[in-house]
């Protein structure tokens, strides 16, 4: 087995046990989280405030912080309106990887509107597109750069171990997102992965 690097990191912005100070003034919630987190999953139609979290990213040279931007898949079957959606974070498109969760292949009108992005698909199926694939956790990660692995389930420290283990030979990068998961789930899935050796 190799050495893995795992970045975690979950889906928001909007965690609810008591994460934020107080006092925390809204838009400095991204460099709170960013100091403890590797990576953040967005939808890339976010509230948030894209173009401060890129100029944070852009700022601090020193982390190797990864931002997700999601889109869904029906985002991607009119290369037009697609377009239209990335024309906001364009200028940003070395500092984010597009994910999507998809059932089928987008087309090729909609993969040469990608051609200039970090991309990865989460699918049950083999896609046949021209870039990485790997098969793990029961899907398929088709990615450019980085696999991305996106995971709503709630698990034990038992059930991450097993997670962690069976996901450690993707890739020497792999950037999982824990969908619902607060502060503490993050911190163990943080710290079994140190424990293995990933």
């Amino acid at each position: 087995m190799h050495k893995t690097e795992f970045l975690i990191g979950r889906s928001g912005l909007d965690l609810q046990d008591d994460f934020y100070p107080d006092d925390l003034p809204a838009d400095w919630r991204f460099d709170y989280y960013a100091a403890l987190f590797k990576t953040l999953s967005l939808p890339i139609d976010t509230d948030e405030d894209l173009e401060q979290i890129f100029t944070d990213i852009e700022d601090d040279e020193e982390q190797e912080f990864t931002l997700v931007l999601t889109i869904e898949q029906m985002q991607l079957t009119d290369a037009e309106m697609l377009k239209k959606l990335l024309s906001e974070v364009q200028e940003y498109s070395q500092n984010f990887i597009l994910f999507c969760e998809v059932n089928k292949a987008p087309s090729k009108a909609i993969m040469n509107v990608l051609s200039d992005y970090k991309v990865c698909f989460q699918s049950s199926s083999v896609l046949k597109l021209d870039l990485q694939e790997v098969k793990t956790a029961g899907r398929i990660l088709s990615f450019n750069q980085y696999p991305v692995l996106y995971s709503s389930k709630t698990w034990d420290e038992k059930q991450m171990r097993s997670y962690l283990e069976s996901i450690a030979d993707v890739n020497t990068k792999t950037i999982l997102i824990c969908k619902f998961a607060e502060r503490e789930t993050l911190d163990k899935i943080r710290i079994i992965a140190e424990i293995l050796g990933l």
